[in-house]
């Protein structure tokens, strides 16, 4: 009962959009009851409003180990592995999603959203070899609309601005 006390305290701070106040909420909710899958999701997903994106994966991957079935862990799960450049990890939780819930909209779309990235990611990889560092420049960025915390793509990018001899662009993105 303290537990789901402190969960409703956070989930108003959330409602709020006081992430910091949400997560001392949920962090007392999972002190107080270890085992709640739920708890650990909430808190995820006020980890990834404020941008601790590996955090929040380890929350959302504790809340999936407790409870194998609970659908918004593995899309938290999916989107952090994604945040964090890492689409093929995020493809396979969108498909468990599906598999637990084939109709899950949010889960199609990610999906697509990771397979866009592999895609990026594969592009660059062909053009870097070419020394096409405009087009890498240009996949990075595509790629970063769905994964804005990969240091991976901020390096290659910044590396191959460098190489165009666009130093103050290089230098802010690293």
């Amino acid at each position: 009962r303290e537990a789901e006390a402190f969960k409703e305290q956070g989930n108003a701070y959330y409602a709020k959009k006081d992430y910091n106040e949400a997560y001392n909420y949920y962090t007392k909710a999972i002190d107080t009851c270890p085992n709640n899958a739920s708890y650990y999701g909430n808190r995820a997903a006020t980890l990834m409003m404020l941008g601790r994106f590996r955090e929040a994966l380890e929350d959302a991957q504790q809340s999936v180990r407790l409870d194998d079935s609970f659908v918004r862990g593995h899309l938290r799960e999916g989107k952090c592995h994604l945040s964090l450049g890492n689409a093929m990890a995020a493809s396979r939780c969108f498909q468990r999603v599906l598999e637990l819930d084939h109709k899950n909209t949010q889960a199609q779309q990610e999906l697509k959203n990771a397979t866009t990235v592999l895609e990026y990611e594969k592009i660059a990889e062909v053009d870097f070899e070419k020394r096409d560092f405009r087009k890498v420049v240009f996949c990075m960025d595509r790629a970063l609309e769905f994964a804005p915390a990969c240091h991976r793509f901020k390096i290659l990018k910044a590396e191959c601005l460098a190489l165009l001899g666009r130093y103050p662009e290089a230098q802010s993105v690293a």
